[in-house]
């Protein structure tokens, strides 16, 4: 566990009948340009790490996330607050691709 975290707590759950439940296999959202930039990610085979580059709208990539762990990267992006909520499930999406990909050896091309 790391040094801050807390660890998840354990009792139960109330399951509500009455639950609203959303089928989400037929939902589609329409792509919007992130005000504040976009993300590339990519394998470095050699390392076996992933990067992933945020670029602003001038097409400066101005900060680079690496490491072997999307979990531990998503946190980073989203403690920097660079992108919308959708965006960031986008990324995170991506990153979880990437990941799976470099652990399997098979080739990666983002989305």
């Amino acid at each position: 566990m790391e040094p801050n975290e807390q660890p998840c707590p354990i009792q139960k759950i109330e399951i509500k009948q009455d639950r609203e439940i959303i089928n989400c296999d037929n939902l589609t959202f329409p792509w919007n340009q992130d005000p504040n930039g976009y993300f590339l990610v990519k394998i470095d085979e050699i390392n076996q790490k992933i990067n992933c580059g945020f670029v602003n709208n001038n097409h400066k990539l101005t900060i680079e996330f690496q490491g072997k762990h999307p979990d531990k990267m998503i946190k980073e992006i989203a403690k920097r607050d660079l992108c919308s909520k959708g965006n960031l499930a986008y990324i995170s999406s991506e990153l979880m691709i990437a990941y799976y990909c470099m652990i399997s050896n098979s080739p990666y091309k983002q989305r």
